[in-house]
């Protein structure tokens, strides 16, 4: 066990024993699974997914796999009963009675495949550059694309965008870039969306782990959580920090088998 691992288990033991409900929120791809080169390769492994169901059966924890990719797709890597997927960066939402699609980013969607297509053709001809229309987000992955191509594919990635009048960002992610419809939603607001929607005003515990730039969106929104990095960050908002996916994983199976009587539950 790490020194960060055996130090973030001694401070959070006492809050999660103490709280009448715990929301789990993990991210997919650097944080429950290695970010790969081929986008499609990822798949949750035996040991990960055994102790996801054992964390899930325990009745006040929840846990939500929140992912910049689309639902569907993070929820056929991963097929487990009683999770809740948050896929598009948490745009689209669904388990355990919650269904929820962020109506401006459903609203975009055509306009969104036709800047897809586009870029699709335009970068064709660059090696190792792919774009993935994944329904209300888009992703340019460049991880395997020559260092010389970067600047190019990255300036075609803005150009195309800009052409549709600030109706879409482009985020910076691990080696791509993600083209996302303009709105006031993100992983934070999806993530305090869930929490309502499940315990309404009845206050519990959240703990946060995420590895993307994307993430320090949620890590600023839930204050009051434990919010942990995951990797190698100079700056981020996160309270707590773990080196890598296996820390990751040593932490789940530390929650996975703690007892399941809460000194804060009614």
């Amino acid at each position: 066990m790490s020194r960060l691992l055996a130090q973030l288990i001694a401070e959070v033991k006492s809050p999660i024993q103490a709280a009448n409900w715990v929301s789990l929120f993990l991210d997919f791809d650097g944080t429950l699974v290695p970010i790969a080169s081929d986008p499609a390769a990822p798949r949750l492994d035996r040991d990960t997914a055994e102790a996801l169901k054992l964390i899930a059966g325990q009745e006040f924890l929840t846990i939500t796999v929140i992912s910049g990719r689309a639902v569907e797709d993070l929820f056929s890597r991963i097929r487990l009963d009683g999770l809740i997927y948050a896929g598009n960066y948490g745009l689209e939402i669904f388990g355990r009675n919650l269904r929820f699609v962020e109506p401006q980013a459903w609203a975009r969607r055509e306009e969104l495949q036709a800047l897809a297509e586009s870029l699709a053709a335009e970068l064709s001809e660059v090696p190792g550059a792919l774009v993935e229309y994944k329904g209300l987000t888009a992703s340019v992955h460049y991880r395997r694309a020559a260092p010389g191509d970067i600047p190019a594919i990255r300036a075609a990635v803005r150009a195309a965008a800009a052409r549709f009048h600030g109706l879409f960002r482009v985020n910076n992610g691990r080696k791509v870039l993600e083209i996302v419809p303009h709105t006031d939603w993100d992983k934070g607001a999806a993530a305090r969306w869930i929490n309502h929607h499940l315990h309404e005003e009845t206050r519990g515990l959240s703990i946060y782990l995420g590895d993307d730039t994307s993430d320090e969106a949620a890590f600023r929104a839930l204050p009051d959580a434990i919010t942990i990095k995951v990797g190698a960050a100079p700056v981020t908002c996160a309270r707590y920090q773990l080196p890598d996916i296996a820390a990751v994983h040593e932490f789940l199976l530390w929650l996975s088998a703690r007892e399941t009587s809460r000194t804060g539950r009614p």
